[in-house]
């Protein structure tokens, strides 16, 4: 049986708003399947073999490189496909960095709830409380709405990337951005229905915003000590100004529109910030969302909350997908998904935090799907990914 992309809801909804964004998430997922209740997870992962095949078809389908990390409890299978670089052939290995992309959402909204644990904010404080004259809109927006993406409020890509050519991105690549200069790009635009589900980024500038404003400090310092450091995220960083990535790390590609391989490694990082500019490595991504699920980074019905979704699957800063096994019946599997400047990303586990798939690539494009090879590719490794993690092999 083949797990079918949830396109209906989330990715819909991004594909409306993103199409022409060369770095606005993608976030198909895999659809709910019928399944038994299923016995306690494996001790051995059984499934290497098809593990490494899946990640070298990755490779194979024309992204440079491929890392993965799949864990059951304390069993971990970690492996690498590719290079990290085209120029040096170097090969890639399991452990090494890249930009994980939306994937920081879940990271920031994480921050924003436990401050809301602390009594510093409320979720349904309305923005202009912590940034007054900030949004031109006169109807009121929410935190809440903020973390999933019912606010209305646009993004700013598009102000950014009209085109989504080649030449753009090499023009603007090292540019130096504000939050406040994004969110005011964006907010050129009428506000879009509130209450309705559009993804857009600007919300997430808006919440790190925040966090700045009620902490006193920034965003990466709030990230680095609430979050990376409890987590045990010894190879997780939120640079902000500079565009090298530091220590052993893979190269990210784009695939230009004349079929070549673009290295687009190096850029100015602020064009994300809160959004989508956290560098990690597939182990520290599955330590982040096991520490979300034990206790370590919120509170029982902090977690609740995070995961309760609106109409299109979307929680505060986390995505519901359909799990090959699930625990208890109508379980998902918890994560997100992230599409940068020739980085893409996956991240999901279970809601006991035990079994866990967090895997990354070196390809992009400027449309939410594609290259469609590489997208096949994908999700033949999420499949047999998820598969492994259950206590027997899932039908097919």
């Amino acid at each position: 049986m083949r797990l079918r992309l949830r396109a209906v809801a989330v990715l819909t909804a991004l594909a409306a708003g993103a199409a022409a964004s060369p770095g606005v998430a993608s976030a198909a997922v895999p659809t709910p399947v019928a399944a038994s209740v299923a016995a306690p997870a494996p001790e051995a992962l059984p499934d290497a073999g098809r593990l490494r095949a899946a990640l070298d078809k990755l490779t194979a389908a024309g992204a440079p490189a491929a890392l993965a990390e799949v864990r059951v409890g304390d069993v971990v299978w970690s492996g690498a496909s590719g290079v990290r670089d085209l120029r040096t052939k170097q090969p890639a290995r399991a452990g090494d960095r890249y930009r994980v992309a939306s994937i920081t959402k879940t990271m920031t909204a994480t921050v924003l709830l436990q401050l809301a644990d602390e009594g510093r904010l409320k979720l349904d404080d309305p923005v202009a409380r912590h940034l007054p004259g900030l949004l031109p809109y006169p109807e009121p927006i929410t935190l809440r709405q903020l973390l999933d993406h019912t606010s209305g409020v646009p993004d700013y890509f598009d102000r950014l990337y009209p085109t989504g050519s080649d030449a753009e991105m090499e023009q603007r690549r090292f540019r130096h951005h504000t939050p406040r200069e994004l969110i005011g790009r964006a907010t050129e635009k009428p506000l879009q229905p509130v209450g309705t589900f559009a993804y857009s980024n600007t919300n997430y500038l808006l919440l790190g915003l925040v966090a700045e404003k009620v902490t006193g400090r920034p965003l990466g310092e709030e990230l680095r000590r609430r979050v990376f450091r409890p987590a045990g995220m010894k190879d997780t960083s939120y640079p902000d100004r500079s565009p090298l990535l530091t220590g052993p790390h893979v190269n990210g590609y784009r695939l230009s529109g004349d079929g070549r391989l673009v290295d687009t490694t190096l850029y100015t990082p602020s064009v994300w910030g809160a959004a989508a500019g956290v560098v990690s490595t597939s182990g520290d991504i599955n330590r982040f969302h096991r520490a979300l699920s034990d206790g370590t980074l919120l509170s029982p019905a902090r977690l609740r909350e995070m995961r309760t979704t609106n109409a299109a699957g979307y929680g505060l800063g986390v995505i519901g997908g359909g799990d090959l096994c699930p625990t208890a019946p109508g379980d998902l599997v918890w994560g997100h998904m992230g599409n940068g400047f020739g980085y893409r990303a996956q991240s999901w586990s279970s809601p006991d935090g035990r079994r866990q798939v967090s895997f990354g690539w070196t390809v992009s494009v400027p449309t939410v799907g594609g290259p469609p090879k590489v997208d096949e590719a994908v999700q033949e490794f999420l499949e047999a990914a998820l598969g492994a993690t259950c206590a027997s092999p899932p039908a097919r």
